[in-house]
This record gives C-alpha cells, structure tokens and sequence, in this order.
C-alpha cells in the first residue's frame, strides 16, 4: 500500500467560487511517502492561491462596505500587509496540517472580530498602565469590557464592552483599499532541529547541525483588510486607533516575531487622511487665532474699561484747580492732535482752551485750595499756555501769584 485515494472523483482545480471549499475537498491522494506528499500538498495549495476572488464575495463586501458606512456608528480603516503574509488560525485543525480562518459561505479569509477586540485590549492597557493618552483602568473596563480573570480584582463582574470589534474582511483588488485578486499565498515554513529541540537536555540529544531542515507547506494570506469598530462616534475612533497602532506595531496572528502579520495604513487613505488632518489642522488653527482675537478684544475692553473707572475715580480725588488743570491739559492735547488740520474743530478747541484758562483764574472757590495745589495751577497755565496769557488774563495771573505769595510770607 502506498496511498490512501479519495473516494470521490477528482475534483478540478478551476471554477471555483469558493476557494476554501476546494481547499478542503479537492485534495485527491494521500500518499504515504512523506516526499512525494509534500509534492502534493504543495501542487494543490498552489491551485487553491491560483483561485480568484469570486463576483459573489465581491457584492458581499461592497454590501458590507454599504451597511458600516454610517460614520455616526462605524469607525473604519483599510490596513494592507507591510509586504508580508498573515497566519490567521494556523493553529486550527486540518488534515493538510495548514489552516486559515475562512468565511463559511465564501471561503475568502477573514480576521476574527474577536482578535482584534484582544489586541486592541492589550494594546490600551499598555497605554493605561503607563498614564498615557488619558487612558486608565477604568476606560478600559468602559470599552472593552471588565477583566474577570484579574487576580488583582477577584471580586469583579462580568460585562460587555461599549465597542464592538467586527470581523475583518478581506479587500478584492479594484474596491477601495484592495490590492490583490488573489487572497492567498502559498509559504514554506522551514522547521529545523526538530529531534534536538525534542530531546533538549537529554544526554543523547542530537546535535542541531546534524539534522536535516524540514519544509512545510502552508497557506498563508496576502493583500488588505477592512476593519470596522461599532459605537458611539468618539470611542468607536478610539477604539480604532489602539487597534490600528496594535496592527501596526504589534501585528496579529501567527508567528508574528518571524514579521508576519504586520499592517501599514492603506496609501490611498493615508493619503486621504493625511489631507482631512491638514485641513483640520487648518480649522483648528483658524478658529484658535478667532477665539486669541475675541479674548484679546474682551480683555482690551476689560482693560479700557478698569483705566476708566481708575480715571473717574483719580478725577474725584482731585482739588478742583488739579480738575481744571487737567481738563484744560486735555484740550491742549486735543489741539496738538488737529495742529495740521486748522478748520472748525481746532477752532473749537482754542476757543474752549481760552474759556478754561478763564475758569481757572475766575474760579470762586480758589481760596479753598492749598498753596501747593493753587502754586501748581498758575505755574502749569503760565509754562504750558503763554499765547493765552496776555493782558487781562496775564494780570490776573500774576495777581494771583503775588497774593499766593503774600499769603507764604505770613
């Protein structure tokens, strides 16, 4: 006896729609030469990668694409292969020892919705442990759910997360994101020093040069996926990005310290993205120069108005001659401002000068004033306005002194 034959008859390798059902039915012949089988599985792997993607998964998808296209319920992102494979289930059973997790109905591979809810888990409590993107325990347990196998919180109860992680789908080549028509990929995987590592320690272990290598043959998968987290719009994002960081710097699957497994973010989205941030950014600049310009206006009006209430309250605080002086210094100023602009105003304003000064010199409560106050007036009109100063006014002025002095000798 050499080989185990298949009842059925041989099935052929092309007209397939779904490339996992031939992966599991249209192996015809086990042969008992270990050599000769491996040839086998390796030819009928190949056939399996050489099937197409069918119409039927391609409306699948695009339906799928349609129903998690609300942004209000949905957070999405196509991730593609950093130009690896991915081993997704490698571990289940087959009798062809080589496995991926496959749709039921389609047979194209998927990732498990549950794995990547674990990564993405494993991935915010890193951030959690270490205090950083304001994540805690507590947000944690709100997202993903409690964790009832910690030792550290014995007494916990079981509950569901506020995210829900879908199923990754596979991307055809011409959708958006996609880059293969082809979803999977024959591998070897290369097992050396089986007997050694078997017998590690063991006084007749053999040495690990001595042993041949031992090629597998696997299936493996290639191209892009879809993946989508369910919730309220501003955890599903943050649940999208601990899992896109997880794919990223983690990657996901088998053998994944070999490189297998790793994603990158699709070029055309990244592009996309990249954009949608720059014009964010742009928004988000503008409207912080809006709100610096709105506080700057609130607090110059604050300003102007603390300066007025501090000038109306130093107005009271001032001797009535200090009030007239500095009222008749305000004219002053207004009159320098219109010295080039001689017209009605300026006249105006000379006229309201003279008037001033002749307040100040018939002031009838001047003698209420200190000598201080009153010696500071009359210095102030005759250094700052001597044109004003002529004949009547100028005698009062200085019969004003004269008195101011009288009253100092006494």
């Amino acid at each position: 006896m050499t080989s185990i034959t298949m009842k059925r008859k041989k099935l052929p390798p092309t007209g397939w729609d779904n490339p996992g059902l031939f992966f599991d039915k249209g192996f015809q012949e086990w042969k008992i030469d270990s050599g000769k089988r491996g040839e086998d599985i390796a030819s009928h792997i190949k056939a399996v990668c050489d099937i197409p993607v069918s119409q039927i998964y391609r409306d699948a998808y695009r339906r799928w694409i349609r129903e998690t296209s609300n942004k209000a319920s949905f957070a999405g992102w196509f991730g593609q292969l950093d130009g690896t494979r991915l081993f997704i289930g490698l571990g289940m059973a087959h009798v062809l020892e080589t496995q991926v997790c496959r749709h039921p109905v389609y047979g194209i591979p998927y990732i498990p919705g549950s794995a990547l809810k674990g990564l993405a888990r494993a991935k915010a409590k890193k951030y959690a442990d270490k205090g950083e993107y304001g994540m805690n325990q507590g947000v944690v347990n709100i997202l993903f759910g409690p964790d009832c196998n910690d030792p550290k919180n014995p007494d916990i109860e079981a509950d569901t997360g506020y995210l829900i992680f879908h199923d990754a789908w596979w991307i055809p080549k011409g959708e958006e994101g996609g880059s293969e028509d082809k979803p999977y990929v024959p591998e070897i995987v290369t097992v050396h020093a089986v007997e050694y590592y078997k017998n590690q320690g063991k006084k007749d272990a053999p040495h690990p040069d001595m042993e041949s290598p031992n090629p597998n043959q696997q299936l493996a998968v290639q191209g892009s996926f879809y993946f989508v987290v369910e919730g309220v719009p501003q955890w599903a994002e943050l649940g999208r990005k601990f899992l896109t960081l997880a794919l990223e710097a983690d990657g996901i699957g088998g053998k994944v310290a070999a490189g297998y497994g790793y994603f990158v973010e699709e070029a055309a989205q990244k592009k996309k993205r990249e954009a949608l941030e720059e014009v964010e950014r742009e928004r988000v600049a503008t409207q912080k120069a809006e709100e610096e310009a709105q506080r700057a206006a609130e607090d110059k009006k604050r300003q102007e108005k603390i300066a007025a209430e501090e000038k109306t309250k130093w107005l009271a605080s001032l001797t009535l001659e200090k009030l007239l002086i500095h009222e008749l210094n305000t004219l002053l100023d207004q009159h320098d401002n219109l010295s080039n602009k001689l017209g009605t105003a300026a006249k105006e304003i000379q006229s309201g000068i003279q008037g001033q000064v002749n307040r100040i010199l018939k002031h009838n409560e001047w003698h209420l004033a200190g000598n201080t106050d009153k010696r500071e007036a009359l210095e102030s009109i005759e250094r700052s306005f001597p044109l004003l100063l002529k004949k009547n006014r100028k005698k009062k002025l200085d019969n004003a002194k004269r008195l101011l002095a009288a009253e100092d000798d006494e």
